[in-house]
């Protein structure tokens, strides 16, 4: 007797489904009523995304399967599993997409917001005013805008957390004051537009340079980081050493790694126990358990463990990735280097104390990519997914010229062009099992200068801003 999968019973056909690939799923829902009914329903997506994705290690959201609707979980499902097979994949291709943000003005920030479907994203501006404008990334349309009176931006983080009230903390600076202000996305009225709104304010000469939940972590460009909630007011002072021969050491990323805060200054990355908050006045200063440095670079970005389903804290016992981008002494150096770093987490048998420590330092280089050394270096930023992708820019080659002028007025002599680009790699992994990094793309950008980008893994998406004031948007 011949079997077909139509007359099998539900749980046989369950298991059936739970062992094919996404692709054989959506061919096999086209063959009768039954099984595209089947292939619907929210058991067969949830057991897709846990054995296909999430213990594939491929980016996703860090929400329980359960919690999102059939079509929703459906849907991420699917685009997870094409980001997946597009790493694995000898290259990747982009799809970009672009709009102007700012009249001719540069972008000097640009940042996907968490939550919402991920649908949004800002970009701050400066004419004689600073302004914070987002934006629908699906129909690339302005929702709304948001700039104070007289006031200019020094600063700005954006929350990590999906689900906080709070989305943003930034530092504003008027002639007669200095204020951080935390922010929220609200719409007052049902199916309006949403906005700004001021929901926490401290004046403080700090710049909010992190903010997780109802935390944010602000600090100056010397060794003061101030950890405060903004919620009940309470605060700790973490206090790292002063070098001498430094007047300024600029704090670019504050990481809240397991029971650690990672202070990443320009010159210096200084680890502290977790410190309990208090209220004003509170005189405790803490002091980092271990501290370390790459000496001069052009960027750094120290990214967290990825999401586990048996580990939803994310970081205990998890090693830290550190990306480096080296800055060479020698003017006749040719290359320049992208370095992968890992910082291992401290078994408890060597911690000493219950404030730490909690991580091996120093960190310890693993791999290295050698690139070209090219032109001005003008968009520094760079960044590290938890999955271990990466995203950097590539400036120009300014030999590929040499010395002829691009005015040349006695002949008409053609100058050999070049352009910066956006290198995508993904470095050994789950995404990449070959044993060393991988470039996997390189984007050239054919307009103005690059000034700033960000970069959202778990969709797959690079949002970058020039100084013309356009926006690039690249998916994957």
């Amino acid at each position: 007797m011949c079997l077909s999968l139509d007359s099998l019973d539900d749980d046989t056909l369950l298991g059936v489904f739970s062992a094919l690939t996404v692709p054989d799923v959506l061919n096999l829902r086209q063959t009768c009523r039954r099984l595209l009914f089947f292939s619907s329903q929210q058991i067969v997506w949830q057991n897709i995304g846990s054995s296909q994705i999430l213990q594939q290690g491929i980016p996703f959201s860090k929400k329980p399967l359960s919690s999102f609707s059939v079509r929703d979980l459906e849907e991420r499902v699917r685009r997870a599993y094409h980001l997946g097979e597009a790493w694995k994949a000898p290259s990747i291709t982009f799809r970009a997409s672009s709009f102007a943000a700012s009249r001719g003005g540069p972008i000097q920030d640009i940042h996907f917001i968490p939550g919402y479907d991920r649908r949004w994203l800002i970009t701050v501006s400066q004419g004689i005013w600073s302004m914070i404008t987002l934006w629908d990334r699906r129909n690339l349309a302005r929702v709304t805008s948001w700039s104070p009176e007289k006031a200019v931006f020094s600063n700005l983080a954006v929350n990590t957390s999906e689900d906080c009230e709070a989305t943003l903390a930034v530092s504003l600076h008027r002639y007669d004051s200095v204020v951080v202000e935390i922010l929220a996305i609200t719409s007052t009225v049902p199916d309006s537009p949403p906005g700004f709104e001021c929901v926490a304010r401290l004046n403080t000469l700090r710049q909010p340079i992190a903010m997780c939940g109802s935390l944010v972590a602000l600090a100056d460009d010397e060794a003061e980081t101030i950890i405060w909630n903004w919620k009940t007011q309470e605060y700790a002072v973490l206090q790292s050493p002063v070098e001498a021969d430094l007047w300024r050491n600029k704090c670019t990323q504050i990481v809240f790694a397991y029971k650690t805060i990672l202070v990443v200054r320009a010159r210096s990355v200084h680890a502290f126990a977790e410190p309990k908050l208090a209220s004003h006045p509170n005189t405790c200063v803490h002091h980092p358990y271990a501290q370390s440095t790459f000496g001069w670079v052009d960027g750094i970005f120290v990214s967290n463990p990825p999401f586990s389903p048996k580990d939803p804290t994310r970081m205990e016992g998890q090693p830290l990735s550190i990306i480096v981008r080296t800055k060479n002494d020698d003017p006749w150096s040719s290359t320049f280097k992208i370095q992968l770093w890992t910082l291992s987490p401290m078994t408890s048998s060597h911690q000493t104390t219950v404030d730490g420590p909690y991580y091996n330092f120093p960190p310890s280089m693993t791999k290295e990519i050698v690139t070209p050394r090219r032109g001005a270096l003008r968009c520094t930023d760079m960044v590290l997914g938890p999955y271990g992708t990466a995203v950097w820019v590539q400036p120009e080659d300014s030999s590929v010229a040499g010395l002829i002028s691009s005015n040349v007025h006695l002949q008409n002599m053609p100058v050999p062009q070049s352009h910066e680009t956006l290198v995508a790699a993904a470095f050994p992994g789950l995404l990449n099992t070959q044993g060393e990094p991988q470039v996997k793309s390189s984007w050239k950008n054919y307009g103005k200068n690059w000034t700033c980008l960000d970069y959202d893994e778990e969709r797959g998406c690079v949002v970058l801003g020039s100084a013309a004031g356009a926006v690039t948007i690249l998916d994957i």
